[in-house]
């Protein structure tokens, strides 16, 4: 199956491909995201995760970048799928995320491994992530993540 392709793409704008990582982790019946934002301006609502740096795997740079957001150490434990997404940054720059997206399970926190201050964990239900998901993809690895709960119950 072709991976979904989100966002519409503005005329005569340029979308880079942006090779990423993103990841669903669980506690209590709640997923771990993060708040992206200055409170007092803007939020956005996404899955943790982010660019997969020159010569790492997806499961590396979901590692990292959960840790350097959320402050969690998680293990990636299956693959959910992959999408792309439209997006423009903080910076205005304009990228096609294309996200490969995990299941994950906390192993420890570690606050000391938080890097990025624009970042705060929350943890919501589902039915709240996928209502408050800023990015159409990661709604759709949300909704992915749930079907497959179904097919195993």
């Amino acid at each position: 199956m072709e991976a979904p392709q989100f966002g519409l793409p503005e005329a005569g704008g340029t979308w880079p491909d942006r090779p990423s990582a993103f990841g669903i982790a669980t506690r209590g019946g709640r997923i771990a995201l993060v708040e992206i934002g200055d409170p007092e301006t803007q939020i956005w609502l996404a899955l943790p995760g982010g660019g997969i740096e020159a010569g790492e795997t997806p499961e590396g740079a979901l590692v990292r970048e959960f840790a350097e957001e959320t402050g969690l150490v998680v293990r990636p434990v299956s693959p959910l799928g992959a999408s792309s997404d439209r997006v423009v940054i903080n910076d205005g720059r304009a990228f096609n995320v294309r996200g490969e997206f995990f299941t994950a399970v906390i192993l420890s926190e570690a606050p000391h491994l938080l890097t990025e201050p624009d970042h705060r964990l929350v943890w919501r239900t589902p039915l709240q992530a996928l209502r408050g998901l800023h990015r159409e993809s990661h709604a759709w690895a949300v909704a992915q993540w749930l079907r497959g709960l179904r097919v195993r119950a």
